[in-house]
């Protein structure tokens, strides 16, 4: 009988930056499990069969989740920010709750392409270490994610975030329309940001709009476009069914302003200059190792601080200006956070191919 691998995370709710990492485990699972089945927890499981190929069950039903337990080879925590309760507790209870049933039930758990926190007590503390002392294996994106889980007594592997090792499907090139007189400023916002600061935002994009062709990029369209909205600009939305719209669209920038941390991570891989707002530990995270990569800095304010006007419409010219140089860098940085991806991710996935008899 073929093995069953279940596969719960933020999936199914449009955000296309865990789709994206989602879509890469289930192509390295299948390079070495051939034969095992793949059945995704989803909020919305039509979307995620027809986007991955794979099964797909009602992460809020239940008994649909105890009958994939039951048949269940192994149980894989995917890939996201998930073990943080900073979005609320009861997002982190619903994750550990799987994890405690699939142990109960006697089924491996893996926890791979996590980025773990930010966690504010230390009950969440508490519950989420004993989670990954419990899993068989836990994989995690970042270095931040790495020194915790060491600091509370776990075993853990340290690679990239998964989206890294993304590609376009064959076929697909970056859209440019005609011949372009300006620059293109992709942006990637999402709710969080103060009135003031959307206020400034909005100025300085007006005073940007002189020089460049303003895309949105939605990577969670139904959060994201309320601060579309918010802006009341004209500012061309891009239409998204996949990640490979996204990632075309940030091959045709030449400059993004990513809140998103994929966003600025979709910005490395297309090797297209980038500036962040930082609403979360991550992002400042992932700015600082191709920081530390490149040898060059990154320029990213937080979202709880008040923007200025001057300074984000002056660095967002210079990137512009200097891109060629920028691109140059960002592409050796790429080719070195692939390299650890794939090395971490391959010895992830050995591990569960080994445990499940496939090799």
């Amino acid at each position: 009988m073929a093995p069953t691998l279940v596969i719960a995370g933020y999936y199914g709710f449009g955000n296309w930056g865990d789709e994206t990492a989602l879509a890469v485990l289930i192509r390295h699972l299948r390079r070495a499990l051939p034969h095992a089945q793949c059945l995704v927890l989803s909020h919305n499981p039509v979307q995620t069969a027809q986007l991955h190929g794979t099964g797909a069950i009602n992460r809020w039903n239940p008994f649909e989740i105890r009958r994939a337990f039951s048949r269940a080879s192994g149980f894989i925590l995917g890939p996201g920010s998930l073990l943080q309760d900073a979005t609320s507790t009861r997002s982190l209870l619903y994750y550990l709750s799987l994890l405690r049933w699939a142990q109960r039930d006697n089924v491996r758990t893996y926890l791979i392409g996590q980025g773990i926190g930010p966690l504010r007590s230390e009950r969440s503390e508490r519950w989420v270490a004993t989670a990954l002392r419990q899993a068989r294996l836990v994989l995690v994106r970042d270095q931040a994610s790495y020194q915790w889980a060491l600091a509370h007594g776990a075993q853990a592997l340290l690679g990239e975030d998964l989206a890294v090792l993304y590609d376009l499907s064959p076929g697909s090139c970056p859209i440019r329309a005609g011949e372009q007189k300006k620059g293109t400023l992709a942006l990637s916002l999402r709710p969080g940001l103060a009135p003031t600061n959307i206020a400034v935002l909005r100025r300085a994009l007006r005073t940007l709009s002189q020089d460049f062709e303003l895309v949105f990029l939605p990577f969670q369209a139904d959060q994201d476009s309320l601060v579309l909205r918010e802006l009341a600009l004209p500012i061309t939305n891009v239409k998204v069914d996949r990640p490979d719209d996204l990632l075309r669209a940030s091959q045709s920038a030449d400059v993004v302003l990513g809140m998103r941390l994929h966003s600025v991570i979709f910005a490395l891989m297309c090797a297209v200059p980038f500036c962040a707002l930082s609403y979360d530990p991550k992002i400042e995270s992932f700015a600082r190792r191709v920081e530390q990569i490149s040898e060059f800095p990154l320029q990213w304010w937080k979202t709880s601080e008040a923007l200025d006007e001057k300074t984000l419409v002056q660095h967002i010219i210079e990137l512009y200006t200097q891109r060629t140089w920028c691109k140059d860098h960002l592409r050796v940085v790429k080719g070195i956070l692939q390299s650890v991806a794939h090395e971490a991710l391959d010895r992830a996935v050995a591990s569960i191919a080994c445990d499940l008899g496939e090799r």
